[in-house]
């Protein structure tokens, strides 16, 4: 009598990658910083910069999260992530906050770690089951 369960019924995360798990894992984390960053860095007056922040925060996250928790093999949630990086490394520029500093490197930073994160997740290999 073998041991092993067989691949359908192991739990989701057995066939994670850690490299998906941790990337994944800290895309939410930053995800949920860019959505309260306004406020915790008090630029929430700033319009534009606070609704970008919280719209794109949010979506980051969810789709990590989805990538992490239940689609494990869909790495195109991760290239979505890496191009919302661009977008929000961008955003200052496009939408005008580039002279709040607080909320113009918010951004940047956030940006690149989006990207960053969002390409390691979408390269990692699956992990083979046993």
């Amino acid at each position: 009598m073998s041991t092993h369960m067989p691949t359908a019924e192991r739990p989701m995360s057995a066939t994670h990658n850690p490299q998906v798990q941790w990337a994944s894992g800290l895309n939410i984390i930053a995800g949920i910083w860019l959505l309260i960053s306004p406020w915790v860095l008090n630029f929430s007056a700033l319009e534009m910069a606070r609704n970008n922040a919280v719209i794109f925060g949010i979506v980051v996250g969810v789709l990590a999260a989805i990538r992490l928790f239940a689609v494990p093999t869909a790495s195109w949630l991760s290239w979505v992530n890496a191009i919302l990086g661009i977008w929000v490394f961008i955003a200052p520029w496009v939408l005008g906050f580039t002279g709040d500093t607080v909320a113009f490197w918010d951004h940047l930073v956030l940006g690149v770690i989006f990207f960053i994160l969002g390409v390691i997740s979408a390269i990692a290999m699956p992990r083979a089951t046993t």
